[in-house]
């Protein structure tokens, strides 16, 4: 199967689709910027806009993973240099404090919002679904804690793939995609250790708790990569649709390879991409690098509707100067 690269992707898929397909979306919760606009509004909107050009009803049910098991930061002895050699910097975006000061958790502040502008599309196309799930839910499905306890004891298995499909430098050590995020501290940094079956051994080098329990009792961070591969097979993926970036890490190859060898019965979804937003500083937008902006989301699609590339420029006249971060819902 061949990727599905922007806008001559989408309509590709759309010829080759009913317009009754699963859609997979991930997310991080820390911010809702023109770059993840691109996913998460523009390209949904088209995608159903399409299928009504081609004479399908769109009744998408679109899933929206919230990745609160995802690093807060990325950690490292160099992420951009080595970026498989890579661990939290603190603990994971569910217990990553909400810089607002509003909410408990930067996710419990964004996950109202992503889902408020989501379901606004709705309001144009009235047959598809939204289901929201945080990965932490994913705690309670069989095939995600069998996946997740592999992940924590064969890491190298998975950094052979990484290394061999994307072509990057990777140290041999340090390598880990999982682990306990400490029951008392919430700190990330430590020993998580399978002894045997489900039960998981946890030593935390921050504050020194030491705790063996059942897999469902701890709570964990998980690079996004491999867990996708649960969220694919728990939900039956159709369809998974992500920024552009993903695809520039190779990870179109990279998934075909992780499902091969974790998942091999699982049926391989078609893989939709969309251009990478460039902020105006000629760099990838980033909530991580500082360098973001809040798009008119009416602009924005219009903008894309028309844009056939890698790389969608933002422009001065596409972005909101002015923006109530609380409920900016009304936008679309």
């Amino acid at each position: 199967m061949k990727p599905y690269l922007y806008l001559s992707g989408l309509k590709n898929l759309v010829n080759e689709i009913t317009g009754c397909e699963v859609v997979h979306i991930g997310i991080r919760p820390y911010g809702f910027h023109a770059g993840n606009a691109m996913a998460l509004i523009v390209y949904p909107y088209l995608l159903c806009k399409y299928l009504e050009d081609y004479g399908k009803a769109p009744k998408i049910q679109f899933i929206i993973s919230i990745n609160d098991w995802e690093q807060d930061t990325l950690d490292g002895p160099d992420y951009r240099k080595y970026p498989f050699n890579i661990y939290p910097k603190n603990t994971s975006l569910q217990f990553t404090p909400d810089e607002s000061g509003c909410c408990k958790s930067t996710v419990d502040h964004w996950q109202p919002m992503i889902e408020n502008n989501l379901n606004k599309i709705k309001n144009r196309f009235k047959e598809i679904s939204f289901k929201f799930v945080r990965n932490s839910e994913l705690i309670s499905y069989p095939y995600c804690e069998k996946l997740l306890i592999e992940t924590i004891k064969n890491p190298k298995d998975q950094l052979k793939i990484l290394k061999k499909y994307s072509g990057k430098d990777a140290l041999d050590e340090p390598v880990s995609y999982a682990g306990v995020i400490c029951p008392k501290c919430r700190r990330s940094h430590g020993k998580t250790t399978v002894v045997k079956n489900n039960l998981i051994q946890w030593k935390c080098s921050n504050c020194g708790t030491r705790a063996k329990d059942t897999f469902k009792n701890f709570q964990y961070w998980w690079y996004h990569k491999p867990m996708l591969i649960a969220r694919i097979r728990i939900f039956k993926i159709d369809i998974t649709l992500s920024g552009g970036d993903h695809f520039s890490e190779e990870d179109f190859k990279i998934r075909e390879a992780l499902i091969k060898k974790y998942s091999p019965k699982t049926k391989e979804p078609k893989m939709i991409f969309t251009p990478t937003v460039v902020a105006l500083n000629g760099e990838k937008m980033s909530k991580s690098r500082n360098n973001i902006a809040f798009a008119d989301i009416k602009k924005l699609i219009s903008a894309t509707a028309n844009f056939d590339d890698k790389n969608f420029y933002i422009t001065q006249d596409l972005i909101l100067d002015k923006l109530d971060e609380k409920d900016y819902s009304s936008i679309f």
